[in-house]
């Protein structure tokens, strides 16, 4: 067991040294040491297999499980597992139009909960990037706002609300300059905290359409793509790295589906 735990110890401080965040730290310690509790440490292929089909795992965790194994079989036991991932069904992102989020928002009292929802939505950030933005990256002169070490550590622009400009200018008028946004006693707010919060104000708000705080950065891009914006820009905006990824929305556009049908 004091074995495991120092090798546990020694993969943060690596994953650490290679500028991963710390939920992604904690992701592949987690799944780990949930492994190597459960077959020898020098484990080979199939019985790792083996282990992945006892735990039942839905597709996307069968393959969450399989890239950090994968990263740990090369790096302690010099080869790259062979078995193939699961088949993932791929759903359209779900999209939360203008009316529904400020349906969502107008039960929400809390001020950082509210303008925290707003950046998901009118400025496309990710819920880990919004509890960590800081007063002095947002840019309202210029409108917009720097996000320092997004998915993948890169750094990137993106918009400021305006639908909502006033209400952030005048909450950024109570921080000082190095604060964050979202301040707590332990540091930033949590993205459970978020998440949370979200998960109510849909149900106080009698929103049948269920959704998460990643929906509101897909509803940010599929607005955008409704309101005749670049795809090219958009990719950019949302800091994807292939256009492939930005593509997805494509099919969630709005489309006058009796004009098109009219003219097969």
């Amino acid at each position: 067991m004091q074995q495991i735990k120092n090798k546990i110890i020694e993969i943060q401080q690596f994953l650490k040294s290679k500028g991963f965040k710390n939920t992604s730290i904690r992701s592949y310690c987690s799944i780990i040491e949930k492994v190597l509790k459960n077959i020898d440490e020098d484990f080979t292929e199939q019985q790792l297999e083996t282990l992945f089909i006892k735990l039942n795992l839905s597709p996307r965790t069968y393959n969450n499980y399989w890239v950090i194994m994968n990263f740990y079989t090369k790096r302690y036991l010099s080869y790259n597992l062979k078995f193939k991932k699961a088949k993932v069904d791929k759903s359209l992102p779900t999209y939360v139009s203008r009316e529904e989020f400020d349906k969502f928002l107008s039960v929400i009292p809390n001020i950082k909960h509210k303008l925290g929802f707003i950046l998901m939505y009118h400025s496309e950030m990710r819920v880990y990037e919004t509890c960590r933005i800081k007063k002095h990256n947002i840019y309202l002169d210029s409108f917009k706002i720097f996000i320092k070490e997004g998915k993948g550590g890169k750094d990137r622009y993106t918009i400021t609300p305006q639908p909502q400009i006033r209400l952030l200018e005048l909450y950024l008028e109570t921080l000082p300059d190095d604060s964050y946004l979202f301040k707590t006693y332990r540091g930033h707010i949590s993205e459970r905290s978020f998440q949370e919060r979200l998960n109510k104000a849909v149900k106080d708000s009698g929103l049948t359409k269920e959704f998460t705080c990643h929906s509101l950065r897909h509803s940010f891009a599929i607005n955008l793509l409704n309101n005749g914006v670049d795809i090219k820009r958009i990719k950019e905006l949302l800091g994807h790295n292939s256009l492939r990824t930005t593509e997805i929305y494509l099919q969630c556009v709005n489309m006058d589906y009796e004009a098109i049908a009219s003219v097969c």
